[in-house]
Parts: C-alpha cells; sequence; structure tokens
C-alpha cells in the first residue's frame, strides 16, 4: 500500500488528474517522410479507440505534447505512440530506419482540463513533472520516464521502465505493426490484427512472441490499478 504526501493528496483530492506526455522525435532528419502526419494519426486512433479526450500539439522542430483525462492509460498511451512511430519507419539502401521518441509522463493535478489542441501554455503538477524528467533524461540517455509526485509509487514504476525500455528498444518495424493494434484495441485477435495489417495469423504470431509484448502486459495493468488507487481517478 502507498503512502501518499499530505500536499499530494491534496492536491489529488481536489479536483481533476491527468497524464501528460512530452517527447522529443528521434531520427526526425533521417528518416524520410513526415512524422508529424503520423503523430496526428496515432492521436486520432487513441481519441476514437482509448481516451475521447485525448489532444496531442505538435511543436516547431521535433517536439510534442499530449494529455490525457485517462491517466491509468498513461503509461498504455505512451507505448502506443512509440509503436505507432515505429511502425512507420522507412528502408533506404537496404537499412532500416526507425522513428522513436524520448518520452516523460507525467501525472498529477489539473485545475481544468483543456479545451485546446494549444498545450504550450499550460501549467500544473503534469506538465512540469513530464517537462522537467524529460530534460533530466536528455543527460541520461533514457527514453521512457514516469513521475507521479508519488515517492513510493515512483521508485516501483523505476524499477519496472528499464525492462520495459530494453524490450521496446528493440522492436523492429515489423513487431511494432503488430504490437500497435494489440494495444490500441480492448480485446483483438492476432487473425483480425493480422486481417489489418495484410499478415497470416501465424505471422502476427510470431511477430508478438518475438516483441515480448505479453511480458509487458501485466504490468500495464498494474500500472492502472496503482495510478487509479493513488490518485482515487
Amino acid at each position: 500500500m502507498f503512502r501518499t504526501p499530505e500536499g499530494s493528496k491534496l492536491e489529488a483530492m481536489k479536483g481533476i488528474t491527468g497524464a501528460v506526455i512530452t517527447g522529443d522525435i528521434i531520427g526526425s532528419t533521417r528518416i524520410p517522410g513526415g512524422y508529424k502526419d503520423v503523430l496526428h494519426k496515432i492521436g486520432d486512433d487513441i481519441k476514437q479507440h482509448q481516451d475521447d479526450r485525448f489532444i496531442i500539439d505538435i511543436y516547431r522542430g521535433d517536439s510534442f505534447q499530449c494529455i490525457s483525462n485517462r491517466p491509468g492509460k498513461g503509461l498504455l498511451i505512451l507505448l502506443l505512440i512509440k509503436a505507432g512511430l515505429k511502425r512507420h519507419s522507412s528502408k533506404i539502401r537496404s537499412e532500416e530506419l526507425q522513428w522513436d521518441a524520448r518520452m516523460s509522463l507525467g501525472i498529477g493535478f489539473l485545475e481544468e482540463y483543456p479545451h485546446t489542441n494549444d498545450l504550450t501554455e499550460l501549467t500544473g503538477g503534469p506538465f512540469t513533472r513530464s517537462g522537467r524528467s524529460l530534460d533530466q533524461m536528455k543527460e541520461k540517455g533514457r527514453l521512457i520516464q514516469v513521475t507521479t509526485g508519488e515517492e513510493q509509487l515512483d521508485a516501483e514504476i523505476a524499477s519496472v521502465l528499464p525492462m520495459i525500455e530494453v524490450i521496446t528498444d528493440k522492436w523492429s518495424t515489423a513487431q511494432a505493426d503488430a504490437v500497435y493494434p494489440l494495444l490500441l484495441f480492448n480485446t483483438i485477435t492476432q487473425d483480425a490484427i493480422g486481417k489489418r495489417i495484410g499478415k497470416s495469423q501465424r505471422a502476427v504470431s510470431k511477430r508478438l512472441d518475438v516483441s515480448k509484448i505479453e511480458a509487458i502486459k501485466p504490468y500495464l495493468k498494474r500500472f492502472e490499478e496503482q495510478i487509479k488507487w493513488t490518485f482515487r481517478k
């Protein structure tokens, strides 16, 4: 059971809890095509199938920020963005190049949920946590970070993230292509995934097995339960 510091408990009880992801695209200048279009497509998918109030704001350069009204789904959404980027890789001179993103997830209290796609001027716990952690990640060479402001919870999450980072960093374009619909839809069969990506069920099964996504899925459920309990969401 997690003990919540008094200030954070009051914060969590005051109102809306949100999940903010701040990210930088990796490989944005090396890969042909428009990663911004890809991010918008991922955002549309998340809004349709995971959180109808999801907002993504893509800045100039290679940075983006997004917010979800379902903080327990924050880590799932982060992995959806990662898989969505990787599945749109290019092959140049037989070399596979992948888009990827360094992403920091911050969870906390919001005075109100935004009603605009412009997130640049917004403030609050999750925005601060997400932005500060991203700056620190660049120095440490990390790709995934989660900060909630709850010391014990953050420590437990931090003990699992390196494993998730190692697994997801190795996803090939083909593996990410199968992982993406698996994460996007709450219930989907391998046969249905195959029809979506134009592959056989056997091929899908092999891709998912090699991706090790099944090793991550139990923790996604655990993460959602932890966030719901901690923030009473």
